[in-house]
């Protein structure tokens, strides 16, 4: 289900934000606002609009590779981390259309040379075009695409791994097509495509993993507008799944989902959106078990006067699992940001996760995998186009199975670690 951008943010609290940086974006759970917000009034050339930016960002992290520190004979990689990226994002009216790109290579790279990167370059890109037909047909097409070395902690997506690090590729077009049926009613058709792939180590299983997705899929919606600020829908999406994981069979997934959404936004200080509905996957291939069962989003930003904004989300979803004897883990998880703006120039950031995986396994005790993560902050505006920001990042899991390696019980998920981060950046964000 595709999700709807935020609306703009009030004037006066545009200071507020523009000190928050990339962060406060991420914080707000919503991966269009992380893409497309833009947090000052940018370059003009003619009617276009651009921001360009320069950053730089070290961070020393405890454990790279997630390795439970239960396993005998295991050792946390730490690593300082230096990574430079480079950011364009543009806005192109056209008519009474638009097109909004943004394209953000980087380049990374890490002290401890235990670990040594497939891809030093890496890239990520996104497009969004509008194009009116009339007046009661829009086009609207999204692209998003990333390739590179990074960690799956790294995309909104669920990828059937928990944790990883190593070569990711991802690709995930998407056409939107909204027919206006008067003043009220209107329906929708979202035909997508997605394809991702990722070599590299999976910790808890102790090795090296290669897999591979693509889906298609075609979603469809009726659309009532109860009020201005307020829109209720009703969906059906299909899609089929193709999964390939080193050593398994492949496995094909039909997947079929019915629900109710509503989106919301009052006085542009508080949005809301809501998402639950039923969901059903059926495997071929393999062993595990078949799910059916309820589904839910609800993602609800709130702008606290012209200092402080807190973010809160809610997700339960079954994405598909690259473990054997497990077809697919449901994951419920709930997200919480805050930022606030102190004095001119100064803001702080805070931002909690909690989220559990339930891997369903053909026979035998289900794994239920628990994680929480804990994160902060302090960023100053050093001059108009230039900021600073150091934070710090806590995280740890566990499950509730353990598995005998070297005679005793050891639990594979368990992993504690911490992050230490500097970002230096310049430009027009």
């Amino acid at each position: 289900m595709s999700h709807p951008s935020r609306g703009p943010v009030p004037p006066g609290s545009l200071r507020a934000v523009a000190v928050g940086g990339l962060l406060a974006l991420a914080l707000s759970g919503s991966a269009e606002a992380q893409i497309y917000e833009s947090l000052d009034e940018g370059l003009t050339s003619g009617h276009a609009v651009f921001h360009p930016s320069l950053s730089y960002e070290y961070t020393y992290d405890s454990n790279i590779l997630f390795i439970s520190s239960d396993l005998p004979g295991s050792s946390p990689v730490a690593s300082g981390i230096n990574l430079v990226r480079a950011r364009i994002l543009a806005y192109v009216p056209i008519r009474d259309g638009r097109i909004r790109f943004v394209y953000a290579p980087f380049y990374r790279n890490y002290t401890n040379d235990r670990f040594q990167p497939e891809d030093g370059l890496n890239h990520e890109f996104d497009l969004e075009t509008v194009f009116p037909a009339g007046r009661s047909i829009t086009f609207t097409f999204r692209d998003h695409y990333v390739n590179g070395t990074v960690s799956l902690q790294e995309q909104l997506d669920g990828n059937g791994l928990a944790v990883g690090l190593g070569h990711y590729t991802t690709h995930d077009p998407q056409l939107v097509i909204d027919v206006s049926l008067g003043a009220r009613q209107g329906f929708s058709l979202l035909p997508s495509y997605s394809s991702s792939s990722y070599n590299g180590l999976v910790s808890s299983l102790g090795q090296i993993v290669d897999y591979d997705y693509t889906t298609q899929a075609l979603e469809g919606r009726y659309n009532y507008r109860h009020s201005e600020p307020t829109t209720v829908y009703g969906y059906y999406e299909l899609a089929a799944t193709t999964e390939n994981v080193t050593n398994a069979p492949e496995i094909t997934i039909q997947s079929r989902a019915v629900g109710l959404g509503l989106m919301r936004t009052t006085h542009e200080n508080l949005m809301t959106y809501l998402s639950v509905g039923y969901q059903t996957l059926d495997f071929e291939g393999g062993i595990g078990q078949n799910f059916s069962g309820p589904v839910g989003e609800a993602n609800v930003t709130w702008q606290l006067g012209n200092l402080a904004r807190i973010n809160l989300r809610f997700l339960r979803k079954p994405y598909a699992s690259i473990f054997a004897d497990s077809y697919y883990y449901l994951e419920t998880a709930g997200r919480i940001g805050w930022i606030r703006q102190i004095g001119r120039d100064n803001y702080m950031d805070a931002g909690a996760v909690l989220a559990q995986q339930e891997y369903v396994p053909a026979q035998g005790t289900a794994r239920i995998v628990r994680s929480i993560r804990l994160e902060g902050g302090f960023g100053h505006q050093l001059m108009k186009n230039l900021r600073a920001y150091i934070g710090l990042n806590l995280e740890s899991s566990e499950s509730n199975v353990l598995q005998l390696s070297g005679g005793v019980g050891a639990d594979p998920f368990h992993y504690n670690l911490y992050r230490i981060l500097f970002r230096l950046e310049a430009g027009w964000l």
